[in-house]
């Protein structure tokens, strides 16, 4: 006999191996201490033409080599790339939604900025 589980039809987030994601976690970690804690989820000025053409600045960074590292974070410039991607995909998501960019965080998640 097995136990039920009602879970058709929602996200299963076992799907990602975690290993690819270290790369985004070491720019989260670099945008905390540059600007404070889960600071990518207020909102900003021009958002979406700032994020668009740092990814654009890290992706060129890249272009001939996956692997150069920035200089100012020493985390991948692909890693930043996709980052700043998330970040303008993030954002787009919450104005489409009609809410500011952090609406949706709980009171459990501390802080105000990244």
């Amino acid at each position: 006999m097995h136990g039920k589980k009602f879970d058709q039809g929602k996200l299963d987030w076992s799907v990602i191996p975690l290993e690819i994601l270290e790369p985004l976690v070491e720019v989260f970690m670099a945008g905390e201490e540059k600007y404070g804690y889960l600071n990518c989820l207020l909102e900003f000025e021009n958002g979406d033409r700032r994020f668009f053409a740092a990814a654009m600045r890290h992706a060129v960074e890249s272009q001939f080599d996956p692997l150069a590292d920035d200089d100012e974070t020493g985390c991948f410039h692909e890693a930043h790339a996709a980052w700043n991607h998330l970040m303008r995909l993030y954002h787009a998501r919450r104005t489409k939604d009609g809410q500011s960019a952090g609406a949706r965080r709980t009171s459990a998640q501390p802080g105000a900025a990244e």
